[in-house]
Formats: C-alpha cells, structure tokens, sequence
C-alpha cells in the first residue's frame, strides 16, 4: 500500500453515482461517455460489458443519492427484481424466483452474500452503509455459488480501507421522525496497514397506525488491510448490527367487514397502513435483534495466479412478537454460520481464464412460530453443513470466439429435531449429493458488442417436515434444481454514449419448495412443484445524452406457471381446487419496468442534480392458490431527488421516495377467519433532507 503525502478529507457525497451519472468533462453541451464499470460477481475482476451475464451493478454512492439505506429500498433500482419484508427477513425473488419460507429447516433459493460469505434470511434486513457497491446476478449460479443460487446472487462490498486519511458523513431527518447518521473514518496506520471505521444509525416511528413498523436500528463495522508486499493482501472486516424497532404487523385485506365479498383489494379502512383491527389490538410488538458477521480475505499472488482464502463467522439472534390480525404472533430465529473459501484463479488475459476451488460450512440453528399461544412449528435444532470442489474456465477458439465450461460438486448434510403442537417429538437425516454444470460461448461482433449463450444448472437441498415419519408418510422432502438458457447481447453504441443489453431466458424449474399450512395435521407443511416454467426478456439501456443528462431504462418481460402442481390432501388453500397447473408464481408480474432521468446544473463551484425514477409493475400474486385478497394490482411508484453538490466541501438535497403513495404487498398469506388475505405493507410516501460536510 503506498501511501498518500497529501490528507484528504471527505464526505459520504451524492456525488457521480456511478449506474446514473455523467462522467466528468467540460461543460461543453458534448455527451461524454458512459464509464467502464469492474464487477466482482463471478468472483474474478472484470468489466460489466465483458460479462456473459445480465448483471447489474450500483455504486455505493448511487445507494446513498437515492436514500437506499437497506436492501429493500434498493428494489427500484434493479430491474426484475422483488427485494420484500417479511418482518427481519427480506424475501429476494429474482426473475420470479424466490420464496415465502421463513423457518431454520429451509433454507431460500437466492442467495445474498456480504464480501463473499452467505448471509442468513433474517440477517439481509440489516442496514447498507459504507458499501462500494452492491451486485445482482440472475440465476441459477450452482457452479461458483453452489446451494440455494437458483434464483441468483445479490452481493454486497464493503469499501475497504484505504491509503488516504478520510472521513465521511452524512446525516438525514425527514417524516415518520426519520433521523438517519453515518460516520466512517478512513486510517492509513503506516505504508502497510490501514484501519476503516464505520457507524450507522436510523430511526423512525412506525409506519404503521399503532407505531408498529418503526426502525431504532444501530450497526457498526471495524476493518483492517495489510499488504507487506505487493503479492499478499490481508482484509478483515467485523460488522455487527441491534435492532430496537417494533415489528411490523400484517393488514387484512379483501375482509369487507367478514362478508368476504365485494372487491379484494380493499382494506380494512381507507388507509392501508392502518393496522388496527380491534380496540384492544393489535398493538407495537417488541423485538430483540443481534447479528455480527465477521470475515477475512487473503490474497496471495504466486506469479500469474492468486490463491484466495476467506473463513467467515456468522451469529443471528432474534425474536419478534407481532400481530396476525388480532392474534398475537411470535416467530423467533437462532444462527451460528462458519463458512471457508479456498480457490485459485490466474491472471485475466487473452489466454485460457480459470479458477477453481473448496468449499466448506457449517450452519446450526433453531426456531418457533406461534399464533395465538399454539406452537405451529418449533425446531429444536436444524443442522446443515456441507463440502464442495468446483472450477470454471473460458477458453479463446479465435481473438473473437470463447467457450466457458464450469462444474461443482456438492454434498449437504441436514439434520433436524424438534416437537409438533401436540408434543409429538421428530427427527430428520439426510444427505443431498449434486453435480451442477455450466456451458458456454462468448462471441464479439465487433470491439464493443458481444453476443452470448449459456446452459448452467443449480439446486436447492431438501428439507424435512415438522412432524414424525411414519410407515405411510416420511417427513423427508426432496431436493429442487433448475436447468437455465440464455442468450445475451451487451453492446455500446454513438461512441460509447449508449448501451443496450439485452438478455432472453428460459427456466425449467423441478420441484420447488412451497410451503401453506395444512388443516390435518395444524402445521406448517413443506411440499414440492413438480414442474415449474420460467421465460422471459431483459431488456437494459443506458443512454448519455450530454455531459449532464441521462437516461436509463429496463424492461422485463416474466412468463411464470406452475405446469404440474398438485397440492397434498388437507393443505388449507381456501377452496376444494388441488391441480395449481397454469397458475402464475406468486411474486412474479409479467411486466416490470424502470426508468429514469438525471440532469446536472452546472455552475463554477459544484452542481446541482436532479432526478427522478419511476418503476412499474403489472399485477401479481402473494400466494401460490391466487386467495382472495392476495393480489397486487399494477401499479407506479416513483422517487425524486434534487442535491446541490459543492466541488470540494459540502453537499444538501431533498429527496422523496413513493411519490403516489401506493400500498403495494410485501410478504403476504391467506387470511385466518376466511377468504382474504393477511399482508405485509411496503413504506408510504417518504420525504427528508440529506446533509453531508467536510470537517
């Protein structure tokens, strides 16, 4: 790490978001370029247009201009995404897969990781600061990435510490008493070693009418970066987070006053956050929330290879009481997560690209959900661990002509314990072994287009039911894979101004996990999908207009049935139909669609920014039946911001999120007393003032 003479100190500015912004060039009403973005996702550097792969990248500084300060703010910025609540989980559906499964013994089939290290369900509503940036890759990944990928990956970096002295800050109020604050402090120690420390904070009232909803959420972050020499690089990082907030509640909607007619849409009153259903309930349900997450990563190059180490600690503790309608709820989470990386990769360049590697971990954990006092499920301990060998390599047939070929190998173990409602006590044993591959071509119609095909598989190990085998029914559930194809194009055009990438897919998707309750036995039962199909088109465009204007634009089109879904006898799926073929997947609009607009005012000691997003959504489901009062209609939502930027010093902007103040569902289920539906609620409309210094 060499060292800087001159202390620089700077702010967590809104300044050049790298996914919306101009690149910097004289204000000469001459377009500039769109910038070259580097991106980690299939765990080796390289730029996001070489990428066979419709990723997509946003800075860190992008998050922060556009308020994101969770990954579940961050929805209107990735095209073909969900990023919803489900009290502290966040469900993560991508191109419409995803899932509503919130208990230890199964696990989702996104995956979100932090620095390379996969991250827990109830720990991806921790806060997002001090990021470099966060990536999404649609899936299935089951070559690099291994279990619970078929979706894709979401994966966040931390800005490591740096050979600068440097201080960031930031600070925001607005509605709901938002106070949000985020210091990070940069130490180059000596030539070698650098230290970055980084603190977060946010509150505010509940959005809900009985201050339910509410975040009092502090997290912290201590990293270091040792290179001796410039073959070896050492980068620690601790982060851990506490959450005082109160759990959200869900909403009835579809009720109508128990007639269970009318229009399904409706909500108990005119206000959809209103989450009060009787005098006397439902009312703010406490939580306790811990979560720490500790990792390294080592990096040695040997000379035209680098060997990569990164071990990883992951520890969850939480519970949170809220309110099914008038019924109290409680659900509770426990984790400890040790996971090792080991791989090897050589040097990118015009020959044969490869990197292969181990992998190991070890997750324990246990949980409860009640409802009114009555154990739906309780898991005592659920273990699942697990060893893999994978590799990936890209070989050159001509300067214009590649091939990619990848494979894993795979062996999960799960064990489970636990009691049923009725005392009965359970048990679960099983082993899962899996070859997942990966096939492809890369092709460069010229310097700046390329074309590409790919076929790549993943899965998604089985699970065990919350009650006892028997000779006529084991509580074992099988494995769910995917097999993918998809053909791409990444392109720039009017001399790097434009960029069109478009990506075509189709999922054929065996054996998914759903999970509803079940009327016969008065638990929560997990069952599988025989088949399910998936096809669609991304379509993203990048268009700079001149060295202040932008425009960006994505359209997904989603095509998503289950083909052949027969649900098991006694599953409460409020009416007598069992063959779900032809249904859509639940979470999975046909149409989803971002767009957005950035222009800078130029002026001799800064700029002034302002920009507007918009994000469509044709109508959808939250249950795999279709119930009543499970839909989202279509709908808009839309945020703003307007930020002065001083050159050196200082930067104040306005911003709001949810312009229409539309209700649109979160996590949602089918209603306790009837034919409607129990949901979560996104946020309202929001509005503040973001306020960053030097000092």
């Amino acid at each position: 790490m060499k060292k800087r003479n001159a202390i620089r100190v700077l702010v967590l500015a809104t300044v050049v978001p790298s996914i919306y912004a101009a690149a910097e060039s004289p204000s000469t009403g001459a377009a500039a370029q769109l910038e070259e973005i580097v991106v980690t996702a299939q765990k080796q550097r390289e730029n996001l247009q070489h990428m066979p792969a419709a990723v997509t990248a946003v800075s860190g500084d992008a998050l922060v201009a556009a308020g994101v300060t969770d990954i579940r703010a961050a929805q209107n910025l990735v095209p073909s995404v969900r990023f919803q609540a489900e009290n502290a989980s966040t469900e993560i559906y991508i191109r419409g897969v995803g899932s509503t499964l919130d208990l230890p013994n199964i696990e989702p089939p996104t995956v979100f990781n932090i620095n390379g290290v996969y991250i827990p369900r109830e720990a991806t509503s921790v806060g997002l600061f001090d990021l470099e940036r966060l990536e999404v890759l649609p899936g299935p990944q089951g070559t690099l990435y291994g279990r619970g990928s078929l979706g894709g990956t979401v994966n966040g970096l931390f800005n490591r510490p740096g050979d600068t002295l440097q201080t960031r800050a930031v600070l925001e109020a607005g509605n709901y008493s938002l106070v949000h604050g985020t210091i990070v402090q940069n130490l180059p120690v000596t030539d070698e070693f650098a230290l970055r420390g980084a603190f977060d904070y946010i509150h505010h009232d509940g959005y809900q009418k009985t201050g339910a909803d509410s975040k009092g959420d502090y997290s912290a972050r201590l990293s270091a970066l040792y290179e001796p020499v410039d073959e070896l690089s050492i980068y620690f990082w601790s982060h851990g987070a506490k959450k005082k907030g109160r759990s959200p509640n869900l909403v009835r909607r579809g009720y109508n006053d128990g007639n269970f007619d009318g229009d399904p849409t409706s909500f108990d009153s005119g206000d959809p956050w209103n989450d009060v259903i009787t005098p006397d309930a439902p009312d703010a349900g406490q939580q306790h929330y811990e979560h720490l997450n500790i990792g390294v990563e080592v990096d040695w190059n040997l000379g035209g290879t680098t060997l990569t180490y990164i071990p990883s600690y992951v520890y969850l503790d939480w519970e949170g009481n809220y309110w099914l309608e008038d019924i109290p709820a409680f659900l509770s989470s426990y984790y400890n997560q040790t996971t090792h990386e080991l791989r090897l990769a050589n040097e990118r360049s015009d020959r044969v690209q490869w990197l292969g590697g181990l992998y190991a971990y070890r997750t324990t954990g246990e949980g409860q959900f009640t409802a009114g006092g009555f154990p739906l499920a309780d898991v005592l301990h659920n273990r699942l661990a697990g060893v893999a060998a994978f590799g990936e390599a890209t070989f050159p047939a001509s300067d214009s002509l590649r091939f990619t070929v990848g494979g894993r190998y795979s062996n999960d173990d799960r064990q489970g314990q636990g009691v049923t409602a009725f005392g009965e006590p359970y048990d679960a044993d099983q082993s899962f072994d899996r070859l997942d591959w990966k096939v492809g071509t890369q092709y460069d119609l010229n310097p700046t287009s390329m074309l590409y095909a790919t076929i790549q598989t993943g899965y998604q190990p089985g699970t065990y039911n919350l009650f006892p085998s028997t000779s006529a029914q084991s509580n074992e559930v099988g494995s769910a894979d995917l097999t993918a194809y998809t053909l791409g194009v990444k392109s720039r055009l009017l001399d790097g101004r434009l960029q069109i990438n478009n990506e075509v897919f189709y999922y054929d998707y065996r054996d998914m996990l759903v999970q509803s309750f079940n009327l016969n036995t008065s638990l929560l039962t997990t069952f599988s999908a025989d088949k399910v199909t998936i096809y669609g088109d991304q379509l993203d465009a990048l268009l700079q207009l001149t060295d202040s204007d932008r425009i960006n634009l994505s359209i997904g089109y989603l095509h998503a049935d289950y083909v052949d879904f027969i649900v098991p006898p006694g599953i409460d799926i409020g009416e007598p139909r069992r063959d779900f073929g032809g249904y859509q997947l639940q979470y999975a609009p046909d149409w989803t669609v971002s767009a957005g607009y950035l222009h800078d005012f130029r002026y001799s000691s800064g700029y002034l920014r302002a920009r507007a997003d918009t994000r469509y959504e044709s109508s959808f489901w939250g249950t795999f039946n279709h119930a009543r009062g499970t839909e989202q209609p279509d709908y808009f939502k839309s945020d703003a911001s307007l930020t002065y930027v001083d050159n050196d010093q200082w930067t104040l902007g306005v911003w709001i999120r949810n312009i229409e103040d539309v209700p649109v569902l979160a996590a949602t289920t089918t209603g306790q007393f009837g034919p409607y539906g129990d949901a979560f609620i996104e946020p309202p409309r929001t509005y503040g003032l973001r306020l960053t210094l030097e000092f």
